[in-house]
Formats: C-alpha cells, structure tokens, sequence
C-alpha cells in the first residue's frame, strides 16, 4: 500500500507541475478535469446514489467553471471573495461541529456548496496562472499546501496532545496546526527571497500564507465532516493509494481562492479585475 501511495504521488506530482509549467490554454484543460472528477465525486458525498445523476452533477460543476473563465471572468475576484468567506465561516464554524447521523438522501446545501467552492478555486488558479510568473506564483501556493500538511502531520505526531476538532478529525491537533504555521512560515520566508520581494510585501505575504494554512485546515476538516456524514472512508476511488480526487484537493479547494484574493490585493494587483 506505502508503495503504490509513493508510486501514485510521484506520477501525480510529476503530471501537475507540467501542467503549471504549460501555457495557461493547456493549463485550463487540467482545471477542467479536475472540476469534473471532484463534482462527481461530491455528488456521492452529497448523497446521489445514481451514476448518471452524479455524471450530470460533475458536468454543471465544470461548466460553471468553464462559463466564468470564458464569459464572466471580470467576475472572478468577486466570485472567489464569495468562496473566500464561506471557507473563513467554516474555519469558525468546524471547531466546534458535531457530523450529524448518515443521512440515506441528497442533501442539498452539500451540493450547492459545491457548485461555489469547487469552480470558484479552478478560476482562482486559471488567474493566478495567468500573471506575470503565474506558474512560479501557483507553484508556490499549492506547495504551501503541501507544506502546511507535512508540518502538521510531523509535529502532530511528535507533540499533538490537544485535539483540534475531536469531532471531525480526531488525529489532528493544535500543536500540529501550530507546527503547519511554523513550517509554512520557513517556507514563505525562502519563496519571497526567491521573488525578490520588499520588506512591505515579505511581511505581507507572510501574513497571507499564516492566513493560508489556516484556511486549508478548515478545506480538510470540510471534507472529513462530508465523509463522516456519508459514512464514507474516501471520497473516490480514481487514486489508487490515496482515494479521491477532493481526497488530495479538499486543502487546495479552500486555500485558492483566498491566495487570489490576497494576492490581488496585497502583492500583485491583477489587471482587469
């Protein structure tokens, strides 16, 4: 199992930094795909039993994210701030969330969440992409991802005591979200002497990617409450080792929208949004 884990990571994570490494017409294809495969996979977390139904889902998710990329994309910053406050209300609201029983129906404030956040963090890293170092800038927030989950797992492991969301996640704790922001910190600190940025914007950029870590807790603690109440282990199958696709996205789901926002905002002020 450790071994296909490895194997399925490794071709992964090969195939996506290609991908960012493209021009932003190839690399849309990749978001597209992604879109589908986890409205699919959400529509089984959102309680559709039927295959079809879930294919029809999917394609909605994808062609929402399609039509603000291609028709109303002076929208996006607005569409991700939307997403953006949804994801800081789940932060609040996940501490303390208790799953509710396995419900046998389709729930339908699951799958509108999923019709916001899952389109609204595909055109997130369609803009970031498209910016002045955009495959730089994107690289560095996925990453960040990574980082803050790596960070968490080690020093939750060598020092977590006090249970973050027992409910939800038992295994996570606050030492290991304290170690995520240590690690994501280091981390940030090296990739603004890598863009060369000012003092000003270094602090600020520190200050979007503690924001960052946080946020992605809370995609991953989401995605763990919508598996409880499913009574689902993963959320698919199409990663051998790993699960699903929002399995290995759920972070990055919550964290790119809010990157664009403070990345728009606080460091590179993109034209035309």
């Amino acid at each position: 199992m450790l071994l296909q884990r490895i194997l399925t990571a490794s071709i992964l994570a090969a195939a996506v930094i290609w991908l960012i490494l493209q021009p932003t017409e190839i690399f849309v294809y990749l978001l597209y795909v992604i879109a589908l495969v986890s409205g699919f996979e959400w529509a089984r977390l959102g309680g559709i039993k039927s295959g079809v139904v879930r294919i029809i889902f999917a394609f909605i998710v994808m062609l929402i994210a399609w039509s603000f990329i291609e028709f109303f994309y002076k929208y996006a910053i607005q569409y991700a701030f939307i997403s953006a406050i949804w994801w800081f209300a789940m932060l609040l609201y996940l501490r303390h969330a208790v799953p509710v029983e396995k419900s046998t129906g389709v729930v339908i404030d699951k799958l509108a969440v999923a019709v916001l956040v899952v389109p609204a963090a595909a055109v997130s890293m369609y803009t970031i992409h498209k910016v002045d170092q955009g495959s730089d800038w994107l690289f560095y927030s996925l990453v960040l991802v990574w980082v803050a989950d790596t960070g968490a797992y080690f020093a939750g492991k060598r020092f977590g005591k006090k249970k973050l969301a027992p409910k939800i996640s038992p295994g996570k704790t606050r030492e290991g979200l304290l170690g995520a922001v240590l690690a994501t910190t280091v981390y940030t600190f090296f990739a603004g002497n890598y863009f060369n940025l000012d003092i000003q914007k270094m602090l600020l950029l520190l200050t979007l990617s503690f924001v960052l870590t946080l946020v992605s807790v809370a995609g991953d603690l989401y995605e763990s409450l919508l598996k409880r109440e499913a009574g689902l282990k993963d959320s698919g199958v199409i990663l051998p080792g790993h699960g699903g696709m929002l399995d290995r996205i759920d972070s990055v789901l919550a964290a790119m929208p809010v990157f664009l926002v403070g990345f728009t905002w606080l460091i590179y002020p993109v034209e035309g949004l």
